[in-house]
């Protein structure tokens, strides 16, 4: 290789050489810059706040109960939910009632209908001959309540399901497989009836909101209630009293259940930002990892240039003696 040609490769095997450097810088400055990011991501992880579930035990309240029965409708246990003194001296009493409530329930008895089954056997010394209401589930004898019965069944319907339901003042009714008794209008035992309402009686555990405007209690030595004797604030007359005022510790289901929607929330909000962190670490390190192979590449290449640029001086310095060994 001649002079000029070696100095050629050599100018550019060194500006390869700067640029290879210049582009390592480059990558280095990325890398900062990813790591950066990186650790500003890994802050906002650790400011994350972990949400924390409710107690259950958080939301006991202790309350004032009390039970009442033989009184007129207002049979049932009691929580005092809240109450103030008034400006006389009594007190007025927010409370909360549960009772067993008689209710009806309706139910539609398809492909019915009502027969007058002549072979109906009712024993020895007896005509045969009977009407019985024929179901799905088979035939069954139907018998007669007494006016009062039929009064106070009918009532309980049309509290249920409204004024007018029923309209009749009698109800028959018959006894299933399962022991359960069916009552119906007498107005749908007419013979060839189908699809026949009826109605079972059950009960049912009712909750209602119940204030008393004014109430005297009695306080213990603790300054509690002892006793409270409910009053008429319009006649004055004693609505009913209670001698036996216990402090009762109930859970707060409603504020109970609020929290626990607040921290399913919250903690779905968390997991999809700790899950989005996370995403844009890994995407950021996977940068990082490709930069990383590059600089390596850069630093082969580098130290390949470097040998190739030793070697080219080696050769320039040997042409430079032999040019001046000529005109010596």
């Amino acid at each position: 290789m001649g002079l000029a040609a070696s100095q050629a490769r050599f100018l550019g095997i060194t500006a390869r050489k700067s640029n290879i450097e210049y582009e390592g810088q480059q990558v280095n400055q990325q890398r900062t810059a990813l790591a950066e990011e990186v650790n500003a991501l890994y802050n906002k992880l650790l400011e994350l706040k972990k949400p924390i579930p409710p107690e259950e035990t958080e939301f006991y309240e202790s309350n004032y109960a009390f039970n009442l029965t033989n009184t007129q409708g207002l049979d049932g246990s009691y929580i005092v939910k809240s109450y103030y003194q008034n400006n006389d001296g009594s007190y007025y009493l927010n409370t909360k009632r549960t009772y067993t409530k008689d209710i009806a329930v309706g139910t539609k008895l398809e492909n019915s209908k009502i027969v007058y089954d002549e072979n109906y056997d009712w024993g020895p010394d007896a005509d045969k001959g009977a009407t019985v209401i024929s179901t799905p589930q088979g035939e069954f004898l139907i018998n007669f309540l007494t006016e009062d019965q039929s009064s106070s069944k009918i009532a309980l319907i049309n509290e249920t399901y409204g004024e007018g339901t029923v309209t009749d003042n009698m109800l028959v009714y018959y006894v299933d497989n399962a022991g359960q008794t069916h009552y119906f209008p007498i107005s749908q035992s007419a013979i060839g009836n189908t699809d026949i309402n009826s109605y079972i009686m059950t009960q049912s555990e009712v909750s209602e909101d119940k204030v008393f405007e004014k109430a005297e209690v009695t306080l213990d030595a603790n300054g509690r209630f002892s006793s409270l004797y409910a009053i008429d604030p319009a006649t004055g007359d004693e609505l009913f009293g209670a001698t036996d005022v216990n402090t009762k510790r109930t859970n707060n289901t409603e504020a109970y259940d609020a929290a626990l929607r607040d921290y399913t929330m919250s903690q779905d909000e968390y997991d999809k930002k700790f899950a989005d962190l996370n995403a844009q670490t890994k995407s950021l390190q996977q940068e990082d990892k490709i930069l990383e192979l590059r600089l390596n590449q850069i630093d082969t290449e580098q130290k390949e240039l470097q040998t190739e640029l030793d070697a080219v001086k080696a050769v320039l310095q040997k042409n430079v003696e032999n040019t001046f060994n000529t005109f010596s």
